[in-house]
């Protein structure tokens, strides 16, 4: 299982490297932290608080591109304030495109 897991992550990391992509992507290995956490919330092991740090963090790190920023936030916000794991699936889905 886990072989499979780690298949479809290099997947994702394919898709979300999209080198000419014109659009503001987000660093592949903090999406795919970032979708790890939002797992976590949709199998409901947590609320979001971690995913809200690492958010925070990344933006400190100026791993999200301005752009992405304020929707990003929102979105984690959403998640944690409302433990929704229908909203956190939707959200590392948007993660890993």
């Amino acid at each position: 299982m886990r072989w499979r897991n780690a298949s479809l992550t290099a997947c994702s990391v394919v898709v979300l490297a999209g080198c000419g992509g014109s659009g503001e992507r987000l660093p592949v290995l903090t999406a795919l932290d970032l979708a790890r956490l939002a797992d976590r919330v949709a199998a409901g092991q947590d609320c979001g608080a971690p995913l809200v740090e690492a958010t925070i963090a990344a933006v400190n790190r100026r791993e999200v591109p301005g752009p992405l920023q304020e929707q990003l936030l929102s979105d984690v916000n959403r998640v944690r304030a409302t433990c929704s794991r229908r909203a956190a699936a939707a959200l590392a889905a948007q993660l890993r495109p």
